[in-house]
């Protein structure tokens, strides 16, 4: 219910859970050889081209990214997926830092003290610097505000210190690779014949007629794929089978906990029990914040928006006071109308918006915003004083003037005083952006509206609850030694498996699962056959069994066998649709009706297809079929051929939409823009290919 209820309900459990974490990491300990009984571990998270990166150094520059995030998001936390986010952009900057910084030294790229002037304090302003200094009203750059910044510098605390150098460090980075991309960007050409063929297989369009024969035509079950067979189109096939990342797989159960029949009950008992206090309650706003899982909703709704029955019911007088207890999803609820009255449809209203100031007490702004309200409250000129004196420019100009609005469109206590008064009102009112002064000069219509308290006390797993399931999935793994075992009580017990059949190193989940990073890890510390001990991830318990192990390169025989049988299986399906297809054009001729009949077949049709977009109506991507339609004549139809959906016979009735003599100003533009978007993340990756890469985060992260 409340969150003291939440932590009292499962506090047995956490007891449990932390005592259990406690031995494993002894045990741990003892046998992992990394303990107080073995041998230090390594305090390298990986290797970059010859270069160690040792777990201190890639900590302090994580910390320095933390840092910056919070300063650039504004927000003092980050969360485990922005911090394993973090850590990967990291890692991708230091594999950056050392390949463009080899690069630059063979180039001579640098950035000099004057380039670095020139941008922070010249005329070639960097667009960083230009928006940190920039006037928060005007939007103009204050090179003023800068100079006196560094001179100030050497005065300001350590770590606004550290990070204008880090924002140095950042912006000459930012150059270089700026001058890099430049340079690779520089050396790209277009020549003509290349423009001219672009525009060819963008403008080519081809209509015609084919016959497909899909391979779905001929069963699994009647193709034999001999051992032999599968080995020998495996060797032939071995760079289709090539991985560049490790790879896991692991087939897991999980044990969901779900509320059980007594946590159903003692959850309506407990919002049951509440009933007369809140009945009782004189303040309802706080009684929802003390005993509800929902926040207290403050705003009016209208009748005509009234989707709750038990709201209408309410608001009709049906049902008077409190509600019955009632359920709504995983929620027993009460609810309570507090208030009914009339709003208006819109408002029209002016403002005078005071902020407070950086480093200033509220008092003060106050004060500002109060001897204002006063002038304009005594006779004084409204759109003149806001003219003047409005911290909102927008509607200074038009003397404070905001039209009309409907509500909800303002921040609420903004909102609260324009529809909570009157016409001609005028009050002073506190938000987030400062105080306004609001001054009501008209309304329209008139709607009933209400305003309802609802406590909601969700139905969750008791700490009980938790403890059967843990148990469950306990006895399921004592069970459990190996995989063989795995698969065996699975079966015996009717359970159901699942899959996550592409596991990387770096992943910081398994199958879209919130928070399983550490069963990540785990299928990259165990062997093949491994089963884990009990994952606990969010609502649920897992046991997962360690199927596959894949290393980098080309992938086992065994592992990609079933992959490889299908393939084999499609190839003698072509084998055998390719001599039918023979057959019915020795019958039919060059008539593509005939030849369809003799194939037991049937002839569709295909229109405006490009050779570039290499996409049939009907069909989809068939790169065979777009190539050999391009190389045919008009009137001309092909021999039988093998695609990847089936075998196909195809006739060209014809070709529009080409202009040989077509202007290739614009097919260059676009083929160098495309060039250029790819070039320099294209340049970088060919030099990572180069280099050795060792990546060992997963030992720590």
């Amino acid at each position: 219910m409340s969150i003291i209820t939440q932590i009292r309900n499962k506090a047995g459990l956490m007891v449990a859970i932390i005592g259990l974490a406690i031995l494993s990491f002894l045990l741990m300990d003892v046998f992992s050889g990394n303990g107080i009984f073995g041998g230090p571990p390594s305090n390298t998270v990986g290797e970059i081209d010859g270069d160690e990166i040792g777990l201190m150094s890639f900590e302090t520059r994580i910390n320095e990214a933390v840092e910056n995030y919070k300063i650039n998001s504004q927000q003092d936390q980050v969360d485990d997926q922005t911090l394993g986010m973090l850590r990967e952009n990291v890692w991708n900057e230091l594999i950056r830092e050392k390949i463009l910084g080899t690069s630059y030294k063979q180039l001579g790229l640098a950035v000099s003290a004057e380039e670095l002037f020139d941008m922070v304090q010249g005329t070639n302003i960097n667009p960083s610097v230009r928006q940190a200094f920039s006037n928060p009203q005007t939007g103009e750059f204050d090179r003023a505000q800068v100079v006196q910044f560094l001179r100030n510098l050497s005065e300001q605390p350590e770590d606004v210190q550290r990070r204008w150098f880090n924002f140095e460090k950042y912006i000459k980075s930012e150059r270089e690779n700026q001058k890099y991309n430049n340079l690779v960007n520089k050396g790209l050409y277009v020549p003509k014949f290349f423009a001219s063929s672009y525009n060819k297989d963008n403008t080519l369009q081809a209509n015609g007629r084919f016959i497909l024969m899909d391979y779905a035509l001929i069963g699994d079950s009647t193709i034999e794929a001999s051992e032999k067979e599968l080995k020998a189109y495996y060797n032939n096939h071995k760079k289709d089978y090539e991985s560049k990342d490790e790879i896991r797989a692991v087939d897991y159960l999980v044990f969901d906990v779900l509320a059980s029949e007594e946590d159903d009950a003692r959850a309506l008992k407990q919002m049951t029990e509440l009933r007369e206090q809140f009945i009782a309650s004189a303040d309802d706003s706080l009684f929802v914040a003390l005993n509800s899982d929902l926040p207290f909703d403050d705003n009016f709704v209208a009748a005509s928006a009234l989707v709750s029955e038990v709201q209408k019911q309410l608001f009709a007088g049906i049902t008077t006071g409190v509600s019955d207890v009632y359920r709504e999803g995983d929620f027993y609820k009460m609810t309570k109308m507090i208030i009914r009255t009339a709003r208006p449809d819109s408002v029209k209203a002016r403002h005078i918006l005071v902020r407070i100031n950086e480093g200033e007490a509220p008092e003060v702004a106050k004060a500002r915003a109060d001897s204002l309200f006063a002038l304009a409250k005594n006779g004084g000129d409204f759109a003149a004083l806001a003219k003047a004196n409005s911290a909102d420019p927008g509607s200074a100009e038009k003397g404070g003037d905001l039209g009309f609005f409907a509500e909800g469109m303002m921040v609420k206590p903004f909102n609260d005083a324009a529809f909570g008064g009157k016409k001609g009102d005028m009050v002073v009112v506190q938000s987030e952006f400062g105080f306004h002064i609001i001054n009501i000069t008209d309304q329209k219509g008139r709607k009933e509206v209400a305003k309802f308290a609802t406590i909601a006390n969700k139905i969750e797993p008791s700490t009980d609850t938790y403890r059967d399931v843990y148990a469950k999935a306990g006895k399921f793994l004592s069970a459990t030694k190996d995989a063989d075992a795995f698969e065996k009580n699975i079966e015996e017990q009717g359970l159901v498996k699942r899959s996550a059949e592409v596991i990387r190193v770096n992943d910081r989940s398994v199958a879209g699962m919130e928070g399983s990073r550490e069963m990540v890890r785990w299928a990259f510390r165990s062997e093949k056959g491994a089963v884990s001990s009990v994952f606990e991830i969010g609502n649920t318990y897992i046991v997962a069994s360690l199927v596959t192990v894949s290393p980098k390169g080309i992938k086992a025989f065994e592992d990609v066998k079933e992959d490889v049988e299908a393939k084999v299986k499609r190839e003698k399906k072509a084998e055998q649709l390719l001599a039918r297809a023979e057959k019915a054009i020795a019958k039919g001729g060059s008539n593509l009706d005939a030849i369809a009949r003799a194939a037991e077949s049937m002839v569709q049709p295909f229109a405006n297809a490009t050779f570039q977009s290499n996409f049939l109506n009907g069909i989809g991507r068939e790169p065979v079929l777009s190539g050999v339609i391009f190389a045919l004549e008009a009137g001309k139809m092909s021999q039988a051929l093998k695609g990847e959906r089936g075998v196909y016979i195809v006739a060209v009735d014809g070709f529009s939409g080409y202009d040989q003599k077509a202007d290739l100003t614009a097919s260059k533009q676009t083929i160098s823009n495309q060039l250029a978007s790819r070039a320099a993340s294209e340049a970088f990756n060919a030099k990572k290919e180069l280099i050795k890469l060792e990546d060992n985060r997963h030992l720590f992260y």
